[in-house]
C-alpha cells in the first residue's frame, strides 16, 4: 500500500437479535477516532465504561492488507470494505486525499447473551436464530481471510481440465 489511508471511517452495525433474514444494516456510523502507535502503552485501549467499545484498526502503508479487530466481549468484528466517499473530492481543495472510505461491519449479541434461559420459543423461532448466529459467526471467522474474494471482479475463471466442485441439483 503506497498511497495515504482511506480518509474516512464508517461503522456498519447488526444485532444477532434482529430477523434471521436481516442483512447488515445500511446505515452508517461515525466512530470516535482515536490514534494509538506500537510504542503507545496498550493500557490506554482499555474500555472506560461498561457500554464502550474498542475496535483496533490496523493499518500500515507498506504492510499487509488492513484489519480491524474487536477487543469488546459482546462486540464482533464480520468485515471490512474499502469504497468511494461519494462528494469528498468536492470537500478537498488540495486534492491530495484518499477520497475512499473504510466501513468496518460489525455485529453484537448483547440482546441474545442477556436473555433468560426461562423464555420459551417455538422450534421454529430456535432453528431460524440458530442459523441465523452460524452465520454471522462463520462471516466473522472467515474475516480477513475472504477480505476481497467476494468482490473481486478480477478473479481468474477455473483452468479448463482442473476438477471444480459443484453443488448437487435437486
Amino acid at each position: 500500500m503506497s498511497s495515504s489511508p482511506p480518509f474516512y471511517v464508517l461503522l456498519a452495525h447488526s444485532s444477532l437479535s434482529s430477523a434471521p433474514s436481516a442483512a447488515l444494516s445500511n446505515t452508517l456510523g461515525h466512530p470516535v477516532i482515536q490514534y494509538h502507535y506500537a510504542d503507545d502503552s496498550p493500557l490506554s485501549l482499555l474500555p472506560t465504561h461498561p457500554d464502550e467499545h474498542i475496535l483496533v484498526l490496523n493499518y500500515s502503508n507498506d504492510g499487509p492488507k488492513p484489519t480491524v479487530q474487536s477487543i469488546s466481549p459482546t462486540l464482533s468484528v464480520v468485515g471490512l470494505k474499502t469504497e468511494e466517499a461519494p462528494g469528498a473530492s468536492v470537500a478537498d481543495e488540495t486534492g491530495t486525499r484518499n477520497d475512499t472510505m473504510f466501513i468496518i461491519e460489525t455485529s453484537d449479541n448483547d440482546h441474545l447473551l442477556s436473555s433468560s434461559h426461562g423464555d420459551r420459543k417455538s422450534g421454529h423461532a430456535i432453528i431460524a436464530q440458530f442459523k441465523h448466529r452460524n452465520q454471522v459467526l462463520r462471516k466473522a471467522l472467515q474475516y480477513p481471510n475472504d477480505q476481497g474474494k467476494a468482490s473481486s471482479a478480477t478473479a481468474q475463471p477455473p483452468i479448463q481440465g482442473s476438477p471444480t466442485t459443484s453443488q448437487p441439483s435437486s
